[in-house]
């Protein structure tokens, strides 16, 4: 048996919608039972009222507890989840972009973002009393960026579940060339890897040069198939979302010259079952163009969920999987 059409796969994914609740982007850490953490977020609290009683009083004062709150925010893993940092939001501050900045500047930043601290929240906060549940829910809330490497682990799960084996990670290119089944991560640790990869089989890759140098998040050698493969969770439509959308479908509408070579799009999540009932001209616009890509490349695929698992046990009764490529 040999792999079907790609709109078959969209259809079988169409047909197979997503669940609400996937167990591949379920994230329950506890960080309120690590004694130490916790140490240093009550030291924080503690700082930062002492910081607003003595701001108007003792300016010298107030610039050493300065300097223990900043080395208590620089190196302590996790205090972005914290009341005064989630405070940042209001002035459009991450922490990522803060930890960028150099120390002076830092400070600088520091001070005002302090200054408004205490004039709008720590009275309101003290009188109604801190909590270390709210370290934990600010944790939860962040969970989602997680998702990515929980993508991947979940399509290499699939390919594992479908094969009977766990699918070999190749650290290098002739593993590429000589494994039956490997893989490596792109867009995580195998950068150069890839570019030797696509050197190697003549693989041009275009989408990369006209996305910013974006690379895909996994390479996946299937028997004599390579498969390139873009993968995005997603829930609902809204501008990021709608951005990652437009990347995906953009994604297939390259090809390469190779038989053997496919760009697939991977898409888990609520907002893939948008597209089964349509709602809106964007979604329809959309659903169409993923059409319009596939059948004008034909050795590409989109898919959920579903549409990857039956790509994948067709691929396996196939009798083209061979050792070497």
């Amino acid at each position: 048996m040999e792999i079907k059409d790609n709109i078959h796969y969209w259809r079988f994914s169409l047909e197979n919608p997503e669940p609400l609740i996937d167990e591949y982007y379920y994230f329950d850490e506890i960080i309120v039972n690590d004694n130490q953490f916790i140490d240093k977020v009550e030291k924080l609290r503690e700082l930062i009222i002492t910081y607003c009683s003595m701001i108007n009083i003792d300016i010298d004062a107030s610039l050493k507890v300065l300097e223990r709150i900043h080395e208590i925010i620089n190196s302590t893993e996790k205090i972005q989840y914290t009341e005064f940092i989630a405070f940042w939001k209001v002035f459009d501050l991450s922490y990522s972009k803060y930890k960028e900045a150099p120390k002076i500047k830092q400070f600088e930043v520091l001070a005002n973002l302090l200054k408004k601290y205490c004039e709008s929240r720590i009275t309101l906060y003290r009188k109604l009393g801190f909590t270390n549940t709210t370290v934990q829910a600010l944790y939860d809330a962040g969970a989602s960026r997680k998702k990515s490497i929980s993508g991947i682990r979940k399509i290499l799960d699939i390919v594992s579940g479908i094969f009977g084996y766990d699918i070999p990670y190749a650290d290098n290119i002739e593993k590429v060339k000589n494994y039956k089944m490997t893989y490596f991560l792109p867009d995580q640790k195998d950068k150069n890897m890839f570019y030797n990869f696509c050197r190697f089989y003549n693989i041009e890759y275009k989408f990369g040069n006209e996305h910013q140098g974006k690379l895909p998040d996994i390479v996946l050698r299937i028997g004599n198939h390579l498969f390139i493969i873009e993968a995005k969770h997603l829930k609902e439509p809204g501008g990021a979302q709608d951005k990652q959308i437009s990347e995906l479908i953009d994604f297939i509408k390259y090809s390469e010259k190779q038989e053997h070579v496919h760009y697939v799009a991977f898409l888990d999540g609520p907002y893939f079952n948008y597209f089964i009932n349509i709602r809106g001209s964007k979604i329809k616009k959309q659903r169409d163009a993923i059409e319009q890509n596939l059948k004008r490349n034909p050795r590409n695929f989109f898919v959920n969920t579903a549409g990857l698992k039956i790509l994948l046990k067709d691929l396996k009764n196939s009798s083209i999987i061979t050792s070497r490529l």
